[in-house]
């Protein structure tokens, strides 16, 4: 991973940043509406019909969550062992979260903060993609590590 690609998101990452919020309700709400599938995955969103989705306090914390560790995760420059493994030891031990949905999510990561931000030209989506395909593989890696199966 070149850390030009981690350089290329950061440069324009302010918003999102600032934000983390808003960006993050609107990927989940997104993820959600695209994906009705991945929302059976969420107690507390399980159940919420889709009018009930934008203006969730309850998404908005956790999409917040969401886009605040990976703001971290992209600061690390590609050095995220650490921050990934607890990560992927909630996701696949407890939540059980199969590995095609944070491809599902880097996806939709990258719609979304291209339509909020204009700033975040098509370089620096194709540089997202390039370090959320990176991030996505290792966190497979920490699962193989923890036994989970598909």
């Amino acid at each position: 991973m070149a850390a030009a690609d981690f350089d290329a998101v950061l440069a324009s990452w302010g918003p999102v940043e600032a934000d983390s919020p808003g960006y993050g309700e609107a990927v989940l709400v997104r993820l959600f509406t695209e994906n009705p599938e991945t929302q059976k995955l969420f107690p507390k969103f399980k159940n919420l019909s889709q009018g009930e989705l934008s203006g969730n306090a309850n998404i908005k914390a956790h999409g917040n969550v969401v886009l605040s560790k990976l703001t971290a995760l992209i600061k690390q420059k590609g050095d995220h062992a650490a921050l990934l493994k607890p990560l992927a030891e909630s996701h696949a031990l407890h939540h059980k979260i199969p590995r095609k949905n944070f491809e599902l999510i880097s996806e939709i990561i990258v719609k979304v903060v291209a339509e909020k931000n204009s700033a975040f030209n098509a370089d620096a989506q194709a540089a997202l993609r390039r370090v959320l395909k990176v991030v996505v593989a290792d966190l497979g890696c920490l699962y193989d590590e923890h036994g989970y199966k598909e």
